[in-house]
Formats: structure tokens, C-alpha cells, sequence
């Protein structure tokens, strides 16, 4: 039976699966350790639950590393992909992120992946250029489910500090976020509707942003989401100050 020595030796599903480790509820540490074993195995967990406690132990032991998060790093080149950098993103990259990181930001990192990682080529003038963001997401992810977690555990990890600085930077552009588990109360009839009209317009914020900056023409929209974030936001600034 071979297990890892780091984490150098785990791969982005291995990491998921045990990441949802964490999320159940069970009767005891041993049956718990029995189940990280087999991830890590690749064995079916029948094979140790015949495992006397220090033989257990003894296999337990050298994966104390598990205890610490992966290094958190972003490598460049990954078979034919080059990592996108987060200041060159469209708007469309950015709101898939978005939504595939608050879905589940471990479970989705094959797909977050997707999205960065991307073929170049060289323009005519010897420019290097992304492919555009028109391929298949889903296949495209199955690229990064068998690589180890620390070549792309990064990505996630700085896609949200770049989004944390980004929302800051143009907070009063983004709609406010409910969790719904606001106490109203305390509110009037009036404020209570208010709230809730929020609610609403904060659930489809990203359709009502694109579908005003299309001008209320669906057939825009695809040009719209391929514009650079960043200029997006200073245009909508620019608007917001003016108005």
C-alpha cells in the first residue's frame, strides 16, 4: 500500500474527497481515519477496518502533514495552458468565477481552473493572446482533477483576495449581499418591503447589470461579457459619478 508523503503527492480529487471529510458526521475518529485512508489509498475501506489501533496508527503517522493547508501556489504552465492573469479577465470570466467559488469554492476547483488556464497563441505582431472564453468548461476541467493540489490550490486561494480588493475598490457598484438571516423586526411595513425588493434585486444582480449595459438587448450580452473587467467597472464608475 503506497500513501503520500506531502502534499505534493495529492491530487485535486483526492483533496476534494477529503475536504468532504469535514462536512460528515462520524461515529468515531477511527472510522473517520479509515476513510482518509482509503482517499488516499485509492483503496475500498473494507481493506482497514481489520487494521488493529497501532497498526492504523502507523499509517496515520507520516500523513500529520495534512494538518496544514497546501502551499499556496499558482503555477504558470500546465500541459498546453498558461494561468490567465486576474487583472486580464473579462467580465464573463469574472461573474463564472464568482458564482462557482460562493457555490462551492473546493468542489469547484477543476472548473475555476477552466477558466484561468487557457491555450495562447501569438498575434501578428508577436503579441501573446488567450484563447477566447468560448470552449467547454466541464470538459476542459477534467484537465485539472488528476494534477497535484499544490500546482493550482493557489488559484482559488488568490482569486479571492484579488476579489475581496476588487469589490472594495468599486463597492458602491455592487449590490448589497443577504445572507437571510437579516432580523427585521424591528422594521416598519415599508422598510420590510424594502429589504425584501433588495433581496431580490441582489439575487439577480449580475443579470440586471448585464442586461442594462446590453441597452435591454439580449443579443448584446455576449459582447458585453467579453470586455475587460476592470474597464467595465471604470465605465461604470465614470457613469455613477456623472449621474
Amino acid at each position: 500500500m503506497k500513501l503520500p508523503q506531502s502534499w505534493n503527492q495529492i491530487t485535486v480529487n483526492q483533496f476534494i474527497e477529503l475536504a468532504k471529510l469535514e462536512q460528515v458526521e462520524f461515529d468515531s475518529l477511527f472510522e473517520m481515519q479509515v476513510e482518509m485512508l482509503s482517499i488516499l489509498a485509492d483503496e475500498d475501506p473494507e481493506e482497514f477496518y481489520d487494521l488493529e489501533i497501532d497498526e492504523l496508527n502507523a499509517l496515520i503517522e507520516p500523513l500529520k502533514f495534512l494538518r496544514q493547508e497546501p502551499r499556496v501556489k499558482i503555477t504558470q504552465q500546465i500541459d498546453k495552458f498558461t494561468f490567465k492573469p486576474f487583472e486580464k479577465i473579462t467580465l464573463g470570466e469574472f461573474i463564472d468565477t464568482d458564482y462557482f467559488c460562493v457555490q462551492d469554492k473546493i468542489g469547484n476547483i477543476p472548473i475555476i481552473c477552466a477558466i484561468f488556464y487557457r491555450q495562447t497563441n501569438l498575434d501578428e505582431w508577436g503579441n501573446r493572446v488567450f484563447e477566447p472564453y468560448k470552449y467547454n468548461l466541464f470538459e476542459r476541467a477534467e484537465v485539472f482533477k488528476e494534477i497535484p493540489i499544490t500546482s493550482v490550490f493557489g488559484v482559488v486561494h488568490e482569486y479571492l483576495k484579488f476579489r475581496d480588493n476588487f469589490t472594495k475598490q468599486y463597492e458602491n457598484l455592487f449590490a448589497p449581499q443577504f445572507d437571510g438571516d437579516e432580523d427585521t423586526t424591528e422594521l416598519t411595513p415599508e422598510e420590510k418591503k424594502e429589504v425584501e425588493n433588495e433581496k431580490k434585486r441582489s439575487k439577480f444582480a449580475w443579470e440586471s447589470l448585464l442586461y442594462n449595459l446590453a441597452g435591454e438587448d439580449i443579443t448584446k450580452i455576449d459582447a458585453i461579457t467579453d470586455l475587460n473587467l476592470t474597464f467595465v467597472f471604470n465605465m461604470l464608475s465614470m457613469k455613477h459619478v456623472l449621474s
